[in-house]
């Protein structure tokens, strides 16, 4: 199959999610790159539903995701 005609599907990552990297503004976003995240909601590294917080897995399959 051509490149081109592959279709990618974007994962919008819940609204909850909250990293370091979302109060800096740099033109190099690897600077302040941690990769820890939270949830706006409990404030740890766990949702509501119990399950970890990052970017691939807070998404539109888990009870608690918010677009």
């Amino acid at each position: 199959m051509n490149d081109a005609n592959q279709v990618t599907s974007l994962q919008v990552p819940c609204r909850n999610i909250r990293s370091k990297e979302m109060f800096h503004q740099s033109a190099d976003d690897d600077e302040f790159a941690s990769g820890i995240y939270w949830c706006n909601k409990t404030h740890e590294s766990v949702g509501p539903d119990g399950e970890p917080v990052t970017k691939k897995q807070c998404c539109e399959s888990r009870s608690c995701y918010l677009r």
